[in-house]
């Protein structure tokens, strides 16, 4: 896993006399993602807006990441790392969305490590992808609501994790303000606390449970799930890969936006599910590595306690893999939205179109 490997770094539990080496030793990753979109409805932008004879754009050029990454090793138990994505400086308000990672980690073995600073709290399979093109096209929309809401992305905060009998069961355990990236300090007095437990029943399988407590003006919010993923080769070239996650949790932002003058929090749930299916072909050729074609399937409704906030997304995707796992990848990519109520003039629109994006990581 990403984060159980801990950057390649601290294999060997064994001291040395002299550290000094380290001081000098660091990572630099670099990555560049960019994009082709066009709606293929006539009343719908390439972004999912609706419109009512109006005139809009159905197509674009998009330029999604440019991230620079370091990670320092100060010594042979303490590396930290900062994570920018030069992209967001592009949009208007730039305040609080380019800085992503800035975190200190603490090595001491593979039983327990310890985080602090801005990081994804490990709650659930995305949060341990390094980025979102690793798993697919992008994040999915179960995790871009549960980000928004408090519960995944970004947070500042701290946390402990580690593995226990090589690696088969591993625990995540992060404490945090709650109130995302964006925001210098925590707006009030309560922090949330998330556990993540990874169990490994055959080394093909692995099962997640996730669990989160938080409050929110005097009132109680919790948050759970649970998630699969399994890798299986099959053959010589082939490799199949299906990841599959449900979560529910408190919607804060729901709450907030109500005018029920003695709302309750407890009525203000979100919940979906995913199901990821990857085919990766392996040709290992010289500037081909893999052919890959993958579908997700999801499923999210915004607002349990209301009928028409429930939404199905397909995502079809093929892939040529020129260098790495995915160093190197051009994908053309297909975004079906299928919407139980469709309200006109806003992103809450039945919609599809096509991408073709590419992506370079260094």
């Amino acid at each position: 896993m990403f984060l159980g490997n801990f950057n390649g770094f601290g294999q060997n539990d064994s001291l040395i006399d002299d550290y000094s080496y380290y001081k000098r030793k660091f990572k630099l990753n670099a990555l560049v993602v960019g994009r082709y979109t066009t709606s293929l409805n006539k009343d719908v932008d390439f972004m999912g807006q609706h419109y009512t004879g109006e005139d809009f754009v159905s197509n674009s050029f998009e330029m999604q990441y440019a991230r620079l990454s370091t990670t320092f090793f100060i010594n042979d138990r303490i590396s930290t790392s900062i994570l920018v994505n030069l992209a967001d400086f592009k949009k208007e308000n730039v305040r609080g969305k380019v800085l992503e990672n800035a975190f200190v980690t603490y090595y001491h073995n593979s039983y327990l490590k310890l985080r602090a600073g801005q990081f994804r709290p490990f709650f659930g399979l995305e949060d341990l992808h390094p980025f979102q093109l690793d798993n697919s096209y992008a994040w999915s929309r179960q995790y871009s609501l549960f980000g928004r809401n408090g519960w995944q992305s970004f947070q500042i905060g701290a946390a402990a994790f580690g593995s226990l009998k090589s690696n088969i069961f591993s625990y995540y355990l992060t404490v945090y303000n709650g109130n995302n990236k964006n925001i210098m300090g925590d707006n009030d007095s309560s922090k949330n606390l998330t556990l993540r437990l990874e169990y490994m029943p055959i080394p093909v399988l692995q099962i997640g449970l996730n669990g989160g407590r938080a409050s929110y003006k005097g009132q109680k919010a919790n948050a759970y799930g649970i998630d699969a993923q399994l890798q299986q080769p099959l053959g010589n070239r082939f490799d199949l890969d299906i990841n599959a996650e449900f979560k529910k949790g408190t919607n804060f932002e729901a709450f907030r936006m109500t005018e029920e003058p003695l709302a309750k929090l407890d009525n203000y749930m979100m919940e979906g599910f995913y199901f990821l299916y990857r085919l990766r072909y392996r040709l290992d050729a010289p500037r081909l590595r893999a052919l890959e074609l993958s579908l997700r399937h999801e499923y999210l409704d915004k607002n349990t306690s209301f009928e028409d906030d429930e939404i199905v997304t397909y995502v079809p995707m093929l892939s040529l893999v020129f260098a790495g796992t995915y160093d190197a990848k051009l994908s053309l990519v297909g975004v079906i939205n299928d919407y139980k109520l469709n309200i006109p003039n806003t992103t809450q629109y039945d919609s599809s179109k096509m991408l073709i994006q590419f992506q370079v990581a260094y």
